[in-house]
């Protein structure tokens, strides 16, 4: 039976009213073969290019919009008409082709602005969308000033229109400013816009309008992103963790969608954290991102492996940081468990997140090392250091992380093939000396540093007795010999200081600060020959600091008047130097 044009159109509105949209299509096509003129041609190719729009079939879409758009004439069709589909085809053009999509809005924003000339303000709302959409085109090609420019068109017009959908609008267009303004480094300018997108998105929640929760979060996080940009760490924090409410709100909504932001925020509250040294809230953050992100790997490994595998590096990091090492070693050996079977899908992704928490670990076994003289830790980073620099040597040195890589590669090979059971050691007696040090400096009492001085050398003489011929610990003897010598002299054990100084190596070259304190020993027991010679060969030397012995002396002998020790011959020697 052959239904006439109107049964057919009315056949095909029933159809699109219970959502059959293919069925639809096919009679509006049979309508189309019995359209009568040009204006019902252009109503049904218009119709068309919307269903096949929504049935996510552009190129028949464009077919159908372009068609319609070439019945589209003064007789027929009007100016507001013939903007609205070039609008539609610019919408699809936008993935296509990024020129005739700029093309299409201009020629449909020039119609509404002539519309708005001639006083009919109720096309504003479609000029704004129209600039809009122009910016969004820009932005997608990263022409940023003429996205700029048109996102704050759009912005003038939409201020003029009250309507929630419009508010909406306008807060997306402060918010790409604002990611425009983070793109070309200008943070200031990206605070401003992302808080102008705040508000409204603000206002709007407040209202009633939860749909734009999803925007409110995206543009809390950003200002934390901003914020630690510009130096402001804990302004930062405060939207970050504002940004992670709202996501966890959004969860009991949609939580598949919005779990893996409430990893990302605690994963950048947890960063940080760590450049403020609050490793603990550092932590603590990065600890509930990896749990999320573990359950979010067993279901999709191909999209969070990788942010597993980094959450377990940081970890890593800060217990490593924290001198945790025991913990440390296990969170680097989780990520490079990962990060090795991510590079073995996509070597080129992830060899150098491979090698980086590889260095880590390396680094890890030197202070295992060096600590417990275990020469198991040797053999464990030598394997994995010949394993980085296969990796590496793949890759051109163009990237600077890979530069890097390939320079501590190299280094930390030298030093373990190097390293032996002396230096390490050693190494080990020098810090707990530095530590030692660092007691005395930390009293005036010269007993209390006497004290922490005798255990020094204590340490070094039994080195000495076991590494004789190491020059650099024979030279550490002497100085340990001369500090403690001072300290005698300054408690007024003069005997001591004597031979103390006495039985201190004998150098290749002299050690003035031993020959000076030596001076001052014979000086306080009446032995005036023996500290007038030494101080002649003083009186023109310097340390190794190029500080004159002249100066020195002087100093020395005030420090002792002012302990309580006094001889007749100080004047002498300070007329001698003065």
């Amino acid at each position: 039976m052959n239904l006439s044009f109107e049964e057919q159109l009315q056949h095909a509105n029933v159809l699109l009213q219970e959502n059959d949209l293919e069925k639809s299509i096919e009679i509006y096509l049979e309508a189309l073969q019995l359209a009568r003129n040009d204006q019902e041609r252009l109503h049904l190719y218009s119709v068309l290019g919307k269903l096949y729009q929504k049935m996510k079939n552009p190129k028949e879409a464009l077919t159908a919009f372009e068609k319609a758009l070439s019945f589209c004439n003064e007789e027929i069709c009007n100016l507001v008409e013939k903007a609205l589909l070039l609008n539609n085809l610019a919408a699809i053009y936008v993935d296509w082709d990024r020129a005739k999509a700029i093309e299409n809005y201009k020629a449909a924003s020039e119609i509404f602005s002539y519309q708005m000339e001639e006083g009919k303000v109720e096309f504003m709302p479609h000029f704004a969308n129209t600039q809009l959409a122009l910016a969004e085109v820009y932005n997608k090609k990263n022409d940023y000033y003429f996205a700029k420019k048109h996102y704050k068109e759009a912005i003038k017009y939409y201020e003029h229109l009250a309507e929630s959908t419009y508010q909406g609008l306008r807060a997306s267009a402060h918010y790409q400013l604002g990611n425009i303004y983070t793109e070309e480094f200008y943070e200031f300018d990206a605070k401003m816009q992302y808080l102008k997108a705040l508000s409204l998105y603000e206002d709007l929640v407040k209202g009633g309008e939860n749909a734009v929760r999803p925007h409110l979060a995206a543009v809390l996080n950003n200002l934390g992103v901003t914020f630690n940009a510009m130096g402001e760490p804990e302004k930062a924090l405060e939207y970050y963790d504002k940004a992670l409410a709202e996501y966890e709100i959004l969860t009991k909504e949609a939580f598949d969608v919005f779990q893996p932001y409430v990893a990302a925020s605690c994963n950048s509250m947890g960063i940080v954290h760590s450049e403020l040294k609050q490793l603990d809230g550092a932590i603590n953050f990065v600890s509930k991102a990896v749990e999320i992100y573990n359950d979010l790997a067993d279901k999709r490994p191909q999209e969070f492996t990788h942010y597993l595998a980094t959450g377990l590096h940081n970890l890593g990091l800060f217990h490593f940081e924290l001198k945790h090492r025991h913990k440390a070693a296990e969170y680097f050996h989780q990520a490079l468990e990962l990060r090795k079977r991510l590079a073995a899908e996509q070597p080129e992704n992830f060899d150098p997140d491979y090698c980086a928490t590889a260095l880590n670990l390396v680094e890890l076994y030197q202070a295992e090392l060096e600590e417990k003289v275990d020469f198991i830790y040797r053999e464990k980073a030598l394997s994995l250091l010949t394993d980085v620099e296969k990796r590496l040597s793949q890759y051109e040195d163009h990237r600077p992380v890979i530069k890097n890589m390939k320079g501590d590669c190299t280094f930390y090979t030298a030093y373990f093939n190097a390293v032996d059971e002396e230096q390490l050691d050693l190494n080990l007696v020098y810090s707990i000396i530095k530590s030692l040090n660092e007691e005395i400096d930390s009293t005036i009492d010269p007993m209390e540093k006497l004290v922490y001085q005798k255990e020094i050398k204590s340490l070094l003489n039994s080195k000495s007795e076991q590494y004789t011929q190491n020059s650099r610990l024979q030279m550490e003897l002497a100085i340990a010999c001369s500090n403690l010598g001072w300290l005698y002299l300054r408690t007024k054990q003069y005997d001591q200081s004597m031979e103390v100084l006495q039985d201190a190596p004998q150098l290749p070259n002299p050690l003035w600060s031993l020959k000076c304190n030596l001076a001052h020993t014979y000086l306080l027991k009446d032995e005036w020959e023996k500290a007038q010679t030494l101080y002649a060969e003083l009186r023109n030397r310097v340390n190794g600091e190029g500080k004159s012995f002249q100066e020195i002396i002087l100093n020395d002998l005030n420090v002792l008047e002012s302990d309580g020790i006094d001889h007749p011959n100080f004047i002498q020697i300070k007329s001698l130097f003065t």
